[in-house]
């Protein structure tokens, strides 16, 4: 496959970001910030690194329970902390880890978008979850 075939892949993207910390922003004003994330209508892709550029996907029906942290210095920056854990039942070996977006701009808005995006990936492939009782 040579990269002409890669263009026309479709991800559809319905966010993406990068860290907004204070650090952060200094390594953006001197293009040296090399984490992204991206939400697509399938997975989550975290991308980082910069003499090895690691990019590791969830997909999106494995994770629940987005949740957001605010530190107080979070706060008065107006970022903050989105967090998901990849679900124990899934089969993958990253079964019960936590994925960190950290220091986001509107981060409530994320884990909203995050989580609905969940809940739709969910449903289009018709899964469903059972409480143990």
């Amino acid at each position: 496959m040579d990269k002409s075939d890669l263009k026309d892949v479709d991800f559809e993207v319905l966010w993406e970001g990068v860290p907004c910390g204070l650090w952060e922003r200094f390594l953006t004003l001197i293009h040296m910030n090399f984490t992204k994330y991206q939400i697509t209508k399938d997975e989550l892709i975290v991308t980082s690194g910069f003499f090895r550029r690691v990019s590791n996907s969830y997909e999106l029906y494995t994770l629940k329970d987005p949740d957001m942290s605010e530190t107080l210095f979070d706060r008065m920056l107006k970022i903050g902390t989105v967090s998901v854990t990849v679900d124990t039942h899934s089969s993958s070996e990253r079964a019960g880890e936590t994925v960190y977006l950290r220091h986001l701009k509107e981060a409530a808005k994320v884990r909203k978008l995050l989580r609905d995006a969940i809940e739709e990936d969910v449903n289009e492939r018709k899964i469903t979850y059972f409480d143990k009782v």
